[in-house]
């Protein structure tokens, strides 16, 4: 008999010989009828408790069935309605049978569950002393490498350190000269993406000489050979990797052993850096490793040299919102009062203060400065001229050709939109961002240029200054030199 069913003889034995102990000892079948607790009990909790669910069942039916069958002399069990009565004895081994099995397996499950959790854990912890011993040796042979390698990352270091300080111009020259002295290189390339071909910029050999082997071609399509492959993947690609490729004899017929992508932070490819001769011996993980991390390290060089120059061209004091600076303000607003004169139309301001920002942490300060470029990109038109205040937590908006009712419109949207973002500037704090927004008009119906600011000076004083999201007309915002910050501790509206 399968072991699965030994449950069937064990009840059938022990009943059997609770049944002679009843019959034998008490002289007669139904000796047990009454007692309690009844003998029956222990069959059916041993087995449900031992087996589980089906087996306690079947312990309960046959005790109940013994148990009928025994008390039925003594009995009348028609005069009774089940499961009152002589019933519920029975009723309760099968019902007690079910339950306590059922209790059994649940445990039963989630024993072996931890069993298997404790197999696997101490089959990872045998894998990990395995990998612990691997990784000690590992980290000898890493320190050797380490302590070789250590005085050429310096090196590294500093000549990345000295390309920050070029033009673009002068720092693609220089990248030939720095591959050289860290990888041997013996040949390289750099092939910049215009009009969506690569076009060769500069190749120059170790001993700082252009060369015009013709072996890759000037111009370049973005889907040929590695080059191609580079700007696909935006990643690192070498030979290597073309082997298993049906059409490896087209990529290595340009004789690049290397290529890495010029990227900036927003995965904008700018060209490839190509390396094309290497001694056999220097070309290994180690070199590829390197390779990528000088292309990575020159591509936020040239990153930072390109926004550094296009500040310079645009006037623009702040990269994230795109706001020019103070003194290109002063010169535009001049201009743009000077043009609204003569061809008769309004000119506004808007100036938002951020409340605290001297008080943000970096992250803090970006995050704030993200959300007002959103804000600004979505509600404001394109002639409209963002450009930082006097003060740093101050941008000033020209919005040529708009009336006061205009303004008022863009102003409350503004509004909106900054309250819509809920930025909570400061970590830890539920306290919201707070700001305020000042709005002046100019218009040629209200008289001279000198008579509005006079009239605005008299506004702004007798209307107080700073408060939280207020709005208020000042033409000191036109004039922007003289009154801002002056009142803002201690005001009143």
């Amino acid at each position: 008999m399968p072991r699965k069913y030994y449950f069937i003889p064990e009840t059938l034995a022990v009943l059997l010989i609770l049944y002679l102990i009843e019959f034998l000892g008490a002289g007669k079948p139904d000796a047990f009828f009454g007692t309690s607790p009844h003998p029956y009990w222990i069959i059916v909790l041993l087995i449900a408790s031992r087996y589980g669910t089906i087996q306690g069942l079947f312990a309960g039916v046959a005790s109940a069935g013994l148990y009928y069958f025994l008390a039925s002399g003594a009995v009348n069990f028609s005069n009774e309605s089940f499961p009152h009565g002589p019933y519920k004895l029975p009723f309760f081994f099968i019902l007690v049978g079910g339950i306590i099995g059922e209790i059994r397996n649940i445990h039963h499950k989630m024993h072996l569950k931890l069993e298997e959790k404790h197999n696997s854990t101490m089959n990872d912890f045998d894998v990990i002393a395995l990998e612990h011993n691997a990784l000690s040796n590992s980290k000898l042979e890493l320190e050797k490498r380490i302590a070789l390698q250590s005085t050429s990352m310096i090196r590294l270091f500093e000549n990345i350190t000295n390309l920050e300080q070029l033009e673009s111009d002068e720092l693609y020259e220089k990248i030939p000269e720095l591959l050289n002295e860290q990888l041997n290189v013996k040949q390289c390339s750099i092939y910049l993406l215009k009009q969506n071909k690569l076009k060769l910029y500069i190749r120059n050999r170790a001993n700082g000489k252009q060369s015009h082997d013709d072996a890759s071609p000037d111009v370049v399509n973005v889907d040929e050979g590695i080059m191609g492959e580079v700007f696909k993947n935006k990643k690192l690609v070498t030979i290597n990797d073309m082997f298993e490729n049906p059409d490896f004899n087209d990529f290595h017929k340009y004789k690049v052993i290397m290529s890495a992508p010029i990227l900036r932070r927003d995965e904008t490819l700018l060209g490839v850096i190509n390396i094309e001769q290497i001694p056999f011996f220097d070309y290994n993980v180690n070199s590829v490793r390197i390779f990528e991390m000088v292309a990575y390290w020159i591509s936020v060089v040239v990153e930072q040299s390109m926004q550094f120059e296009q500040l310079q061209d645009k006037n623009i004091a702040d990269e994230i919102t795109g706001a020019y600076n103070y003194p290109y303000f002063q010169k535009r607003l001049k201009y743009e009062i000077a043009r609204a004169q003569r061809f008769h139309s309004p000119l506004s301001l808007l100036l938002i203060e951020i409340r605290q920002f001297k008080e943000m942490s970096n992250r803090e300060k970006q995050n704030v400065l993200n959300n007002l470029h959103r804000v600004f990109d979505s509600v404001l038109r394109e002639i409209d001229i963002i450009s930082k205040y006097k003060n740093e937590p101050t941008f000033a908006i020209t919005l040529p050709g708009q009336t006061s009712i205009g303004t008022e419109k863009i102003l409350s949207r503004l509004s909106q939109e900054i309250d819509n973002c809920e930025l909570k500037p400061f970590e830890g704090k539920e306290e919201t961002l707070q700001y305020r927004i000042g709005m002046s008009t100019l218009q040629m119906s209200e008289g001279s240029y000198e008579t509005l600011v006079a009239s605005a000076e008299e506004r702004l004083k007798s209307e107080g200054a700073l408060v939280v999201k207020d709005v208020y007309d000042d033409i000191d915002f036109i004039l922007n030199v003289q009154k801002t910050g002056e009142d803002d501790e201690g005001a009143v509206v």
